[in-house]
């Protein structure tokens, strides 16, 4: 990994761990509903992406199929079951989970498709994911099963997201009709649902679709065109480590040594792991 991705990995990971906490931020207002912040969040992560959609169309880029529609749909699971976990979960917690589990569904995949872990991936991989099992052992902020699962469901969509957002031959294009065909399942929630956001609730909800979402998935279909899946998947891992500080800092969730032993076990797999995939 060159120098050029490995900074544009570090900052898209810390794109993602800001969603984490700008998600948190807005929803711990409980005058704030998950429907409404997943609403607005699409809406100015297109908005933001709308003149690459525009230039692309004028210059006959636009390439539109059957299979055009799947990245959006698996975007807009994966925003609205962000959401709607991180009423009743914490920014840390909420990212322990997720990532994991699109690091999970994109390493199967991996390995579905024929490619074999090296001795050392291997154990970069079990390294890190020991460091996440024992950061959510019993004794940290153990979430509601139903959260846990709609978690779970919003990363396995990312998941797929990023599978996907390998086969795009323009990132930033890609990103912006992703985000375009979303509008139709928008609008479904808006005739359905209420919106309810205070000043600060909306503008936790712009930041997070214009910037660290419509910006950073870029970024990050931009990456994945350099990353094997396997590499990026375990690169993802990262992102749970910044929320969890992230959230001592802006949120005042608790700091553990737990949180410490597990940084290190996270952060020495993938160190692992990237190595190890450079020299085979």
């Amino acid at each position: 990994m060159n120098i050029r991705i490995a900074l544009l990995t570090s900052l898209t990971m810390v794109a993602f761990a800001a969603n984490s906490i700008f998600c948190r931020l807005a929803l711990s207002d409980r005058a704030n509903d998950p429907i409404s912040f997943t609403i607005l969040r699409l809406l100015a992560g297109a908005a933001m992406l709308l003149p690459l959609l525009i230039k692309a169309f004028r210059n006959k880029k636009l390439q539109i199929n059957k299979m055009t529609f799947l990245p959006a749909l698996m975007l807009f699971s994966y925003a609205l079951f962000f959401s709607l976990s991180y009423v009743r979960m914490t920014a840390s917690t909420g990212a322990l989970i997720v990532f994991p589990a699109a690091q999970m569904t994109m390493l199967g995949y991996s390995m579905y498709s024929g490619t074999r872990l090296s001795a050392f991936e291997k154990l970069g991989v079990l390294m890190a994911l020991a460091g996440l099992v024992y950061l959510v052992l019993p004794g940290f902020d153990v979430p509601p099963v139903q959260a846990s699962i709609l978690m779970a469901l919003s990363g396995v969509s990312w998941g797929i997201y990023s599978i996907l957002g390998k086969k795009a031959t323009d990132p930033a294009t890609a990103t912006a009709m992703n985000f375009a065909f979303t509008l139709p399942l928008i609008l479904v929630l808006y005739l359905a649902f209420d919106l309810k956001l205070t000043a600060m609730g909306a503008t936790w909800a712009i930041l997070s679709g214009a910037l660290t979402s419509a910006l950073g998935y870029v970024l990050w279909y931009i990456v994945l065109k350099s990353l094997r899946t396997s590499t990026a998947a375990v690169a993802m891992l990262s992102s749970p480590v910044i929320a969890a500080f992230g959230g001592i800092l802006l949120l005042n969730e608790k700091a553990s040594l737990r949180l410490f032993m597990a940084t290190a076990l996270i952060l020495g797999g993938l160190y692992i792991k990237i190595v190890a995939s450079n020299k085979s």
